[in-house]
């Protein structure tokens, strides 16, 4: 399966919805989350970039999409309420932001899915840049495990105010 960050599904094509039962074990899913993080972190500094702050908002409002994403087995930045990360971001509270960038990716059948969403987005123009911009000072993580093995990876970029 491909990682990407752009919705698979376009125009009028819905995606299927199927509710899933157990959509991760939190345990191993803070794992990969932070595997991920240091991953970018290492990308940023090896180009002379400063690395990204841990942030548990961002982190928050990335988990949330990332587990609908799971459980409805979609893959796009809007969410099936229509909301899109800020909309995420100003529904958990979460107000005290310049700029808020988001990246996704899906993968399956991998045995190392925060190292293959690493390297998809790193592969992806748009989204590099997205992970490179130094105007980005905090970042989180959010993946979730679907019951069929699908990986979900979100990740939120925050500028503070």
């Amino acid at each position: 399966m491909r990682a990407d960050v752009d919705s698979i599904y376009s125009g009028t094509t819905r995606p299927r919805i199927e509710t899933v039962a157990n959509v991760s074990a939190p345990g191993s899913v803070r794992a990969l989350e932070r595997r991920a993080f240091d991953l970018i972190n290492e990308e940023r500094t090896r180009r002379g970039l400063r690395a990204l702050e841990w942030s548990d908002d961002a982190a928050q409002v990335a988990r949330s999409h990332s587990r609908n994403m799971a459980q409805y087995h979609f893959f796009s930045h809007k969410g099936l309420d229509g909301s899109m990360a800020n909309d995420r971001a100003e529904q958990m509270g979460i107000f005290n932001w310049r700029a808020i960038g988001e990246n996704i990716a899906f993968n399956r059948g991998y045995n190392e899915p925060a190292d293959f969403a690493v390297q998809t987005w790193l592969e992806s123009p748009a989204h590099k840049a997205n992970m490179l911009n130094k105007d980005w000072n905090e970042s989180g993580i959010g993946a979730a495990v679907a019951a069929d093995g699908s990986y979900y990876f979100t990740q939120v970029f925050l500028l503070r105010k």
